[in-house]
């Protein structure tokens, strides 16, 4: 499925419901799930990387929620609670993304419980359509008691559309532990030179010139193999 050109056209849809068996924290739940799940974690503390996710400490006086963003066209619920979200041959460098989500009040009470889905383009940058591919590039994760998540995948591709070329990027909405939306952004990759001005989603629709939401990647073990390895915290 090609990326359409809508993204100006479609806004936050609401849940509707309360989202249900979204499993135990990190989204280790899913029938046949298998230990091959559990690597986003054990890599990351091989790797010996920072304390995203554990630490959720910073300057109050600097605390902003985080950025909106465009919800985009290819969206659809009911991806399944799995923290390896790019199957194991899927194409593509390998990424591991470890974050954290923390309360807007003070930019340090962790928030547990709560979903966050994510879907994304393959290497090439195209979106598949959950029913026919098994959910692939789709996936939720549940935040840990001190507010950290975790998931294995790839790294996104670029694209082009009639207006111009789209950053590589990750989509994600944030779930209180009822179900109530709240946020919708994307996270975009440092060095990227499509950012800001060449993207061709502007504000008010997209912000791919947020710092916050930037990611620095480096290289590390994702899976058993070479990847790329990147952070990030979310306010909300």
């Amino acid at each position: 499925m090609r990326r359409r050109h809508a993204l100006r056209l479609l806004g936050a849809v609401p849940l509707g419901a309360a989202l249900s068996g979204c499993g135990e924290a990190l989204g280790l739940t899913d029938a046949g799930t298998d230990a091959s799940d559990a690597s986003p974690m054990i890599d990351a503390a091989a790797d010996g990387g920072s304390d995203a996710g554990r630490d959720g400490g910073t300057d109050a006086g600097a605390c902003e929620a985080t950025g909106e963003d465009a919800l985009g066209p290819f969206y659809e619920d009911g991806a399944p609670s799995r923290m390896v979200i790019a199957a194991t041959d899927e194409p593509g460098e390998r990424l591991l993304i470890r974050g954290s989500l923390v309360d807007v009040r003070d930019c340090a009470t962790p928030l547990s419980g709560y979903v966050i889905d994510i879907w994304q383009a393959d290497a090439d940058g195209v979106y598949h359509a959950a029913g026919a591919t098994d959910h692939r590039l789709r996936g939720r994760v549940v935040t840990a008691a001190d507010g950290g998540f975790a998931f294995e995948t790839i790294m996104p591709g670029a694209y082009e559309t009639s207006d111009g070329p789209r950053p590589a990027h990750l989509h994600a909405r944030v779930f209180a532990p009822g179900g109530a939306g709240r946020l919708i952004t994307q996270l975009y990759f440092e060095g990227d030179p499509r950012l800001g001005p060449a993207d061709s989603c502007q504000p008010p629709t997209c912000f791919s010139d947020d710092p916050a939401r930037t990611l620095a990647l480096r290289p590390g073990r994702v899976g058993g193999r070479d990847g790329l390895l990147g952070e990030v915290r979310l306010v909300v």
